[in-house]
């Protein structure tokens, strides 16, 4: 729960910590980090029960405005699906990348020398799929998957600037709710549909 937004912003902490303390007074626990005993009867503890349910209710509805805000956002600088690198000749690299210990995926848009993917390398990404399309396609499959991330599957930037110095975090997404192999498919499939890049046979 804290991982969605705790980076960003202290009222997400807040109801976290707030739904923690009444699961734990539901379920008959001391909390002891809040100060209070868990009620002897069961309606008292059917309250504290709802209470949690309602913090992780108003989480969840904090992370869906964010994630179309996102997409709003997304569809103001990309309208017709091209990225920074669409009026660019020649090729360009799409790719998908996992970072296990911050259990985030990303995708995104490299020149062909590899350079950006080396220095995510070297932050500890690892790379699931890369493939080589005109900057243009590139772009445009960049786009239509945070398209699909941010408004069908309701998913917000996962990261923050923090956690990626070397930049690429608003492309972020936790892993453990999207399907990687799914995501590499679609990424794939669109690959595989491109029109070659300039001078490529």
């Amino acid at each position: 729960m804290i991982m969605g937004e705790a980076f960003n912003e202290l009222r997400y902490v807040d109801r976290a910590l707030t739904a923690l303390t009444n699961h734990n007074l539901a379920a008959g626990f001391g909390a002891e980090f809040a100060g209070e005993k868990p009620p002897d009867d069961l309606d008292g503890r059917e309250r504290c029960a709802r209470a949690a349910v309602d913090a992780v209710q108003v989480m969840s509805i904090w992370d869906a405005k964010r994630a179309q805000r996102e997409a709003d956002q997304l569809q103001r600088w990309a309208p017709d699906g091209a990225a920074p690198l669409s009026k660019a000749d020649g090729a360009a690299l799409v790719y998908l990348i996992i970072h296990a210990k911050l259990a985030a995926a990303k995708v995104g848009i490299a020149d062909t020398s590899g350079l950006r993917l080396a220095q995510h390398r070297r932050k500890g990404w690892q790379i699931l799929a890369v493939f080589q399309v005109s900057a243009q396609s590139a772009a445009a499959i960049e786009t239509d998957v945070l398209k699909w991330w941010r408004g069908a599957l309701g998913l917000p930037s996962y990261l923050t600037r923090g956690h990626m110095p070397q930049g690429g975090w608003t492309e972020t997404v936790p892993a453990g709710r999207i399907d990687l192999a799914a995501t590499v498919t679609r990424i794939c499939n669109l690959a595989v549909a491109s029109p070659p890049p300039n001078g490529a046979r």
